[in-house]
């Protein structure tokens, strides 16, 4: 088992992300398949349980806990995201101390305040090479990027179809999370319709303080634009 989650650990995000995808389609549409189909397979007609999961075949009850396998997969990419913001803040927040303390030298020492122009301007690309230097360690290469648009696609696709409560609960976080990804992208670039926009986003599919509209109608709507302003933005991921 531990080499097992080795082996999936040492995955690209790419890969990951494909793989979950695959494997929560294919799940999904066989599920459909065999229900509607050979109903036999998934539910036991003849049981008079009243409770759905005792009224499960073996076969549906594995399909009730398969969603673990995908929902695994994604959670990696979410891991690995929230694991990159954390990462590039922590180098901010030390390079920001580092700044801070070379202003309260000059100040305390009484030195020239041009060192303290010098001090910036010579603070400012160890900044940089080590931010550039964390993405690098998390291997966040273009195509790797590609999963934070990418991700939201899957995520609000997959939610048009019947899906149980806790799937649409992790969509919120990937759709949040990668919403969030983009407005920093377009507050760096000073696009203020674009970070509105995408801010809006994060706000409205946040798990935090989740807003409901408990009509599924409703969200297939605004999932739809959602999902084509995620796609014409990809080259900014």
């Amino acid at each position: 088992m531990r080499n097992f989650f080795q082996y999936i650990f040492s995955k690209s995000s790419v890969f990951l992300f494909y793989t979950g995808l695959s494997l929560a389609i294919f799940l999904t549409a066989s599920f459909f398949y065999l229900a509607i189909n050979y109903p036999t397979l998934i539910y036991n007609l003849e049981t008079s349980e009243f409770d759905f999961f005792k009224s499960l075949t073996l076969l549906g009850k594995f399909y009730m806990i398969s969603g673990i396998f995908p929902n695994f997969l994604f959670l990696i990419l979410i891991f690995r995201f929230i694991k990159f913001i954390i990462s590039i803040f922590l180098e901010l927040l030390i390079g920001f101390f580092e700044i801070l303390g070379s202003i309260l030298g000059l100040v305390f020492s009484n030195e020239n305040f041009n060192k303290l122009e010098k001090t910036f301007a010579s603070k400012k690309p160890k900044i940089e090479k080590k931010v550039k230097k964390t993405a690098k360690t998390l291997n966040l290469n273009k195509s790797e990027k590609n999963v934070f648009w990418m991700a939201p696609i899957a995520a609000l696709g997959i939610g048009i179809l019947p899906m149980p409560i806790g799937y649409y609960m992790l969509s919120r976080l990937i759709v949040s999370g990668c919403a969030l990804y983009f407005a920093q992208k377009f507050y760096k670039k000073k696009t203020n319709t674009k970070l509105w926009i995408f801010g809006f986003f994060v706000v409205l599919y946040n798990p935090i303080a989740p807003i409901y509209l408990y009509e599924k109608a409703i969200w297939v709507i605004i999932n739809i634009p959602t999902i084509y302003y995620f796609y014409i933005n990809r080259r900014f991921a």
